[in-house]
């Protein structure tokens, strides 16, 4: 269930959703593709900062860059049917992209559970390429660029799984949802650990709690294309992921994800 509304001076867009079960993993947390989900749900362009008459029925953004951070709250204070708040606002904002910058938090204690960012790019619809954002737009916008952090694909893999885009996993733009690559590399984690393939992690995957996300996107991925997710872990940061999803030999999307150590995870 969803409730929108805006912060009273309009900069903000808050959404209110109350959790369903179906979206909770087998050992009773949150699954971090469903915070994606959120955030990406919440649409942040829909806040007075970004409202320009008319201008969002000739482009559209796509997502370049998204990174969450996922807070030790979200694993010991969220439980079925919790109710959870989204705000998102604009930050910073360039000739062509702009930060959309937002906090999930447990509505009844104001807990911040997760927060985040993406970078998205402005796209002409009728040409598919790049476009300016509107000059009174980027006056508006406020707060740095954040930087990319990310793992460098790995020619040797550690464990790789193929995957089938299904109908069910694209949008209304007919391409693969960005949540939908979390759950792929989160399953190739499942797996990659249940083989023995990464030097620190043992057994379950789901006992490594995520602590962060960063994902690029390379290319756009359709139903029906087969990927291939390869995995790694990083040697210079022990309890964390690389991943590289492809294609062929087109890479679709680079992803990093950090752990919280096993000791830390039982919070």
């Amino acid at each position: 269930m969803k409730t929108t509304g805006r912060t009273e001076d309009g900069t903000k867009v808050v959404a209110t959703y109350e959790l369903s079960p179906f979206y909770f993993d087998r050992t009773g947390v949150l699954t971090p593709w469903t915070l994606s989900q959120l955030f990406a749900n919440s649409e942040p362009e829909q806040s007075d900062v970004f409202y320009i008459p008319r201008h969002l029925r000739k482009v559209a953004t796509f997502v370049r860059y998204q990174e969450y951070h996922l807070h030790p709250e979200l694993y010991t204070k969220v439980k079925f049917n919790s109710t959870v708040e989204v705000k998102a606002g604009i930050g910073y904002v360039g000739k062509t992209s702009w930060i959309g910058k937002g906090v999930i938090r447990l509505a009844t204690s104001q807990d911040i559970l997760c927060h985040g960012n993406i970078l998205a790019v402005n796209v002409d619809l009728s040409t598919r390429q790049p476009t300016a954002l509107p000059p009174d737009l980027r006056r508006k916008g406020k707060g740095p660029l954040p930087t990319f952090d990310l793992p460098t694909s790995s020619d040797k893999p550690m464990y790789s799984h193929k995957f089938k885009v299904e109908e069910s996993d694209v949008g209304a733009n007919d391409y693969t949802k960005q949540s939908v690559f979390i759950r792929l590399c989160s399953d190739t984690a499942v797996f990659g650990t249940k083989a023995g393939r990464y030097p620190s992690l043992r057994r379950d995957a789901l006992k490594y709690r995520v602590k962060k996300i960063a994902m690029l996107f390379q290319k756009q991925a359709r139903a029906g294309d087969m990927l291939d997710v390869q995995s790694w872990e990083i040697p210079s940061k022990p309890f964390s992921l690389g991943f590289q999803v492809k294609r062929g030999e087109d890479n679709i999307v680079l992803c990093l994800f950090e752990l919280y150590e096993q000791e830390r995870a039982k919070l």
